[in-house]
């Protein structure tokens, strides 16, 4: 699980306020704006990672967690899980086996059919792709994988991407979508703050 903190630019010109607002208010607001951003970073990173992955939003959201805000209220850390998940997350097409020739007095006739290898789209732009050699499978519990042998014939699950490592990463999906998720949290805390400072100007915060 790797963590990301939530901060904000000119967090140090809104303090200002303080001299025109009671310690405990401004705290409140202060707190309350930036609990108000990091909650929209979810939907936020699934709407981005899902216009460019082939995800579920459910399926990203997942691999966000705990939102924590810091004890003096100036930052919140989110956590993104860095577990990949199995490709059966972008619903791949198992494909097909090829077909062995029939056989006739003893001896083989009619040419073998070929068959299709399973596909997947993981990204979007990159279009359908194929896994030579991959099939699923349904493991004991039910859930299905998609396995691969390697060189010594020992099987393995192919995974796609984690959300951690692409929104992480040093891709332009992942430079873009923290950008666009930045905006976003100074768009968010703003009216986080001034709805905390309402409801704790009018007593209810």
């Amino acid at each position: 699980m790797a963590r990301v903190s939530v901060t904000l630019q000119g967090i140090d010109e809104l303090k200002k306020l303080q001299a025109f607002l009671s310690p405990d208010t401004f705290s409140k607001a202060q707190k309350g704006g930036i609990l108000y951003a990091a909650k929209a970073v979810p939907p936020a990173v699934a709407k981005g990672i899902t216009s460019a992955y082939n995800f579920t939003s459910a399926r990203v959201k997942k691999d966000i967690t705990g939102v924590r805000l810091s004890p003096d209220g100036d930052t919140a850390t989110i956590g993104f899980s860095r577990r990949p998940p199995t490709l059966t997350q972008v619903k791949p097409n198992p494909g097909k086996r090829g077909k062995q020739p029939g056989l006739g007095r003893g001896k083989g006739w009619g040419p073998a059919k070929g068959g299709r290898p399973l596909t997947a789209t993981v990204i979007k732009a990159d279009g359908r792709q194929t896994f030579t050699g991959a099939f699923i499978a349904t493991g004991n519990s039910g859930n299905q994988l998609v396995l691969r042998r390697d060189s010594k014939g020992n099987l393995y699950s192919v995974y796609a991407p984690s959300i951690g490592a692409i929104y992480l990463g040093g891709s332009r999906v992942g430079q873009a979508l923290r950008a666009d998720v930045a905006a976003r949290i100074q768009e968010q805390f703003t009216k986080g703050f001034e709805r905390a400072l309402g409801q704790a100007a009018r007593g209810f915060g």
